[in-house]
């Protein structure tokens, strides 16, 4: 369950959570993290710096594909990786649509190299209004460049009301190790590399009233925060020299001939 990331919207307390496989090297150092980049992150998932990334989108009419295409490339300007759409299922990140539920999940980062050729590494349930599956997209995505779940931060400031958040599982017949793992627990600070807790992430969970102490709900973000720019930068660094701006321009313009 800890290797891969589940999200299913709506759920009564919070945006839900889970699963995927294992890791890649780094090929340069991202960039010192300052107070103003916020978020988490596996940093032996990230992709290989300047990587043109192959997104294979399955079983989707044109308008789902246009849908995803918008809120994946929302990240675009945030990261020296490059974007390429396919059609075809041998992609390097493989995203599936499921028109039955609302679900979704993906592998985390270079989790998807692990992932048999002929399975997706992501799926999206579009069965929700656009802006929800938007937002839903751009999470996953997060996931796909090696972001975690920003409510596990280990700083995390929100009290939580554990004994609730339990009752809502044990009420869709989950356990609390379940929702300990999903929720409750935080990141070991070994396990990630973090700057600043940001809680308008694209990556954190919204929480009910009911489920934190001071009664007062956290709604969630509906776009990426300028906490999950910064640190997308500090962790895929650009390169703004003339001829790093000029190199950026000449590769996204072959990509999309």
């Amino acid at each position: 369950m800890d290797l891969m990331t589940l999200n299913i919207l709506p759920s009564p307390a919070y945006t839900h959570s889970a699963h995927a496989p294992l890791a890649a090297p780094v090929e340069s150092p991202p960039l010192p993290l300052t107070r103003n980049k916020r978020g988490v992150a596996s940093p032996n998932k990230t992709w290989p710096q300047h990587s043109v990334l192959n997104i294979s989108l399955l079983n989707m009419t044109q308008e789902q594909k246009n849908l995803t295409k918008q809120n994946i490339n929302k990240w675009a300007p945030h990261t020296n990786l490059y974007f390429k759409f396919i059609d075809t299922p041998n992609g390097d990140i493989r995203i599936t649509a499921n028109n039955d539920t609302s679900a979704a999940w993906s592998n985390v980062g270079t989790d998807a190299r692990n992932t048999p050729p002929v399975e997706p590494t992501m799926s999206i349930g579009f069965a929700n209004s656009p802006v929800a599956v938007g937002v839903k997209i751009q999470h996953e995505f997060g996931h796909a460049l090696g972001l975690r779940h920003e409510h596990k931060h280990p700083d995390r400031t929100l009290e939580l009301n554990k004994e609730n958040i339990y009752k809502d599982y044990e009420s869709r017949n989950k356990t609390r190790r379940q929702a300990n793992h999903d929720i409750v627990h935080t990141f070991q600070r070994e396990e990630v590399k973090t700057s600043g807790y940001d809680r308008n992430s694209i990556m954190h969970y919204r929480f009910s009233a009911s489920t934190l102490k001071d009664g007062n709900p956290l709604v969630g973000n509906t776009q990426l925060s300028e906490g999950d720019k910064h640190f997308m930068q500090s962790l895929y660094p650009l390169n703004n020299s003339l001829l790093g701006k000029l190199l950026n321009t000449a590769m996204r313009v072959i990509i999309r001939a």
